[in-house]
C-alpha cells in the first residue's frame, strides 16, 4: 500500500480558490487533513487478472465561517489527490442530482487500463443564513440531513450515508433554498427547494416539507411530503423509549412515474446499551420496489436512484446489527453486520452477509487513526458480470485512515 503525502500541494490548490485575503482574515478558518489507504481483493466472480487492488487518497478541507446575531455564512473548500490501481476513481453520488453547477475541477495526471491518478477540487459548501425571531432562511450549497434511523433513514430523500461509510464527518452540500420555522421551542417545520443540474434533463427541481415535534416526554413524531427527482412522496416516523430500550419506525411512501409504480420504504429499529457500555443497534430495512429474487437483482442497476445512491440496496430486505464499545479511554471498537435474503430459481432462500470491523484510536484531541476490515459471504458475480446477491460479490478490503483537525 502506497500512501503519498501531498498535503502542501492540496493546500496550495485550495488557497488559490479562496475569494480574497480580506474574506480569509475576517472569518474563522479551520480545516481537516486526511490520508487514506485501501487494499482490496478482486470482486468475487469478476474476470480480472489481479488478486489485489489498491488505492490511496489524500484530502484537505478548509472551512471558513463567520457568525453574528442576525446572520452567518460558511464556505468549505475541498481538494483530494487519488491514486488507484485497478479501482475505479469515478463514483456517482446523490449530490450530483441536486447541484445546479458542480463548482469543481480536476486534473487527470495519469490514466491507463489499471491505473489512475487524479487531483480534484470542489466547493462542497457555500451557504448564507439569515435569522429571524422564529425562523431561519438559508440559501446556497448546504447539507440536508433528516431521519432517525441508525443504518438507514427513509426521510433522507436528498441522500444519506451508507451503513458502511467510514467518512461521515461532513455530509455533501447540495444547492438549495431552505426555510426553517419554529412554531414552538421544541418543534420545527422545514421547507426545502433543491435545484437540479442546469445541464441535465433527467429530472426537474425538487421540493420537500419536513415537520417534527415531541409527543410526550420521551417520544418524537415527524412527517414528510414532497416531490424529489420527480417522485412524489409522503411519510411519517415515530421515535421513543420503553424500559431502557430505544425504538423507532420510519417510512416513506413514494409514487414513481418511470416506471409507473408505487413503493414503500420503511425501517424499524431498536437500541440498547448494556451495563458494560456496549451499545447494540438492530434495524430492519424493507423496500417494496427492491428485488426479492436473484434473477431480478440485475434489473435494478438501471435505476437513477440506485446509480446515484438515493436507494442503497438492490434487494428488498436487509437486516442490520451494530455493536460498539469504548475498549480503552483512547480506543473505540465497532462491528457491523448486514444480512440480505434472496430466492433462487428453485425458490430456495440464500442469505448474503457483510461484516465490518472498525478500530478507532485517538492520537490526540485533534487526530486519530482508523483501521477497518470488511469481508462478505454469498454468491458472487455471474459469468455476465451481474450480481447474484446483495453483498456476496463485494470484495474483502482493509482500510487505514489518519485524520487531523486544525
Amino acid at each position: 500500500m502506497q500512501i503519498t503525502t501531498s498535503i502542501p500541494v492540496l493546500l496550495a490548490t485550495l488557497l488559490c480558490c479562496l475569494p480574497s485575503a480580506t474574506v480569509l482574515f475576517a472569518a474563522e478558518l479551520t480545516g481537516r487533513a486526511a490520508l487514506l489507504g485501501l487494499l482490496s481483493e478482486t470482486p468475487k466472480g469478476a474476470t480480472i487478472n489481479r488478486d489485489t487492488l489498491s488505492a490511496n487518497q489524500q484530502s484537505l478541507r478548509l472551512m471558513l465561517a463567520r457568525n453574528s446575531d442576525r446572520d452567518e455564512w460558511s464556505l468549505h473548500l475541498r481538494a483530494s489527490r487519488l491514486q488507484s490501481n485497478g479501482v475505479s476513481a469515478e463514483r456517482r453520488t446523490a449530490r450530483d442530482l441536486f447541484r445546479y453547477r458542480q463548482l469543481a475541477g480536476s486534473v487527470l495526471e495519469h490514466a491507463s487500463n489499471n491505473h489512475q491518478a487524479q487531483l480534484a477540487y470542489e466547493i462542497d459548501r457555500a451557504v448564507y443564513q439569515r435569522h429571524f425571531s422564529t425562523s431561519t432562511l438559508s440559501i446556497g450549497r448546504q447539507p440536508i440531513d433528516w431521519g432517525s434511523g441508525r443504518f438507514w433513514q427513509p426521510f433522507n430523500v436528498f441522500g444519506a450515508f451508507a451503513p458502511t461509510d467510514l467518512d461521515t464527518d461532513y455530509k455533501a452540500g447540495i444547492d438549495t433554498l431552505v426555510y426553517d420555522w419554529y412554531p414552538t421551542p421544541f418543534s420545527s417545520l422545514t421547507a426545502v427547494y433543491a435545484f437540479a443540474p442546469n445541464d441535465a434533463d433527467t429530472h426537474s427541481n425538487s421540493a420537500a416539507l419536513y415537520y417534527r415535534q415531541p409527543a410526550g416526554d420521551q417520544s418524537e413524531i415527524a412527517f414528510i411530503a414532497g416531490e424529489v427527482v420527480d417522485n412524489r412522496l409522503w411519510g411519517a416516523s415515530v421515535e421513543s423509549e420503553w424500559s431502557g430500550v430505544g425504538w423507532r419506525v420510519e417510512g416513506v411512501f413514494f409514487d414513481q412515474p418511470q416506471p409507473a409504480q408505487d413503493g414503500l420504504l420503511w425501517i424499524a429499529g431498536l437500541d440498547y446499551q448494556f451495563e458494560n457500555g456496549t451499545l447494540l443497534n438492530l434495524e430492519w430495512y424493507d423496500n417494496t420496489l427492491g428485488s426479492g429474487s436473484q434473477s431480478s437483482l440485475p434489473q435494478g442497476h438501471a435505476s437513477l436512484l440506485i446509480q446515484n445512491g438515493l436507494q442503497q440496496h438492490l434487494s428488498r430486505q436487509v437486516l442490520g446489527m451494530g455493536l460498539s464499545k469504548d475498549l480503552t479511554p483512547l480506543l473505540h471498537g465497532s462491528y457491523t453486520l448486514l444480512l440480505s435474503p434472496l430466492r433462487d430459481n428453485q425458490n430456495e432462500r440464500h442469505v448474503s452477509s457483510l461484516h465490518q470491523f472498525n478500530a478507532l484510536y485517538s492520537l490526540s484531541d485533534e487526530s486519530d487513526l482508523l483501521v477497518s476490515f470488511q469481508f462478505t459471504q454469498g454468491k458472487g458475480l455471474n459469468p455476465s458480470g451481474q450480481p447474484q446477491s446483495e453483498f456476496g460479490h463485494q470484495p474483502a478490503n482493509i482500510i487505514l485512515r489518519w485524520r487531523l483537525y486544525f
